[in-house]
């Protein structure tokens, strides 16, 4: 077996990743493996740098999984306040990005295989409520759409409730892949597959207004912007969905759940399951099928939010 520091494992499974990985999925396992490595130099008074793989145990890993739950909440984070604990959705997910790497140190012969039989912790089943009509027009009144940045951020929204896009699939979505004529999108989704998603008539509407009448820079690239041209950052929707949040006061409105309401009302609109897997650019039948029991619920509540009816031309739509 070969020999190398932590720190050596660290740098050369990142730069593993890197060569097929996307840059959000590199930077997410930069930051979870890191807290790793900071947690073993704390575990055993050494430096990284000093720290060899062939060290490392099974009980180092219990030991971190119990640090994390004692972990505060965005510790030593510059710009966001810190409190609370971290959830155990997040520790799960942690220790899953943990195990990535461990599995790939075994696979070079860096490691042992310490990571069998690790038990990991379960996850909350937090069941997402869906957003109903009155909220989407509350949330749709926050916006000024006499204004670049208002009607921007309107569209920031209605792509993700009425096309179901992901937060990242909306801000690299390019002018090329916007055809107002057949009313369709074309996303390049997770792991670069492509998916065809139609364009409702609202939307059609939002979009051909900001693109027509208030984007002023280059007609190529990005669809969305800063006012100065500039693509825009993960950081700056969570900032927008953090202000909005604020004024509409609701506070479980997330990117994803606008998601998540586009697939409930998808599936009470009487759409099929497997239309919707091929529309979210879901690889697997089971994860569009967790959306089953939150649109059986979304049924029996009044006031329920309705997709264009371009989704259901092939459907018998039901009637309220």
């Amino acid at each position: 077996m070969n020999d190398i520091t932590l720190k050596q494992a660290f740098e050369v499974f990142i730069f593993d990743r890197e060569t097929f990985c996307s840059e959000k999925t590199v930077a997410n396992y930069k930051n979870t493996i890191r807290y790793f490595c900071n947690f073993m130099e704390q575990h055993r008074e050494l430096p990284v740098k000093e720290i060899m793989c062939s060290t490392l145990v099974k009980h180092d890993l219990v030991s971190y999984s119990h640090w994390l739950r004692g972990k505060t909440l965005n510790d030593g984070h510059p710009f966001k306040e810190s409190g609370g604990k971290l959830s155990r959705r997040t520790i799960r997910n942690y220790c899953m990005d943990l195990k990535t790497f461990l599995t790939y140190l075994h696979q070079e012969e860096f490691v042992e295989d310490i990571y069998t039989g690790f038990k990991l912790i379960r996850a909350e089943s937090k069941v997402p409520v869906p957003l109903s009509a009155t909220e989407v027009d509350k949330i749709d009144e926050c916006f000024n759409h006499k204004t670049a940045t208002g009607i921007r951020n309107l569209c920031i929204v209605h792509l993700m409730l009425d096309a179901g896009l992901r937060s990242h699939e909306v801000r690299e979505l390019e002018m090329s892949r916007i055809f107002f004529d057949n009313r369709q999108l074309l996303i390049n989704g997770k792991g670069s597959k492509q998916r065809v998603v139609p364009m409702g008539t609202k939307l059609r509407k939002y979009l051909w207004t900001y693109v027509n009448l208030y984007r002023t820079y280059s007609a190529e690239g990005f669809l969305l912007a800063s006012l100065e041209g500039k693509p825009l950052t993960d950081g700056a929707i969570k900032s927008i969905f953090s202000r909005l949040r604020k004024k509409v006061g609701i506070d479980r409105l997330t990117p994803h759940l606008l998601r998540h309401t586009f697939a409930s009302c998808f599936i009470v609109g009487g759409g099929s399951v497997e239309m919707l897997r091929i529309l979210l650019g879901h690889s697997s039948i089971e994860t569009t099928q967790r959306y089953m029991h939150i649109a059986t619920l979304y049924d029996y509540q009044e006031n329920v939010y309705e997709l264009d009816p371009i989704f259901f031309k092939t459907y018998t739509r039901i009637r309220r």
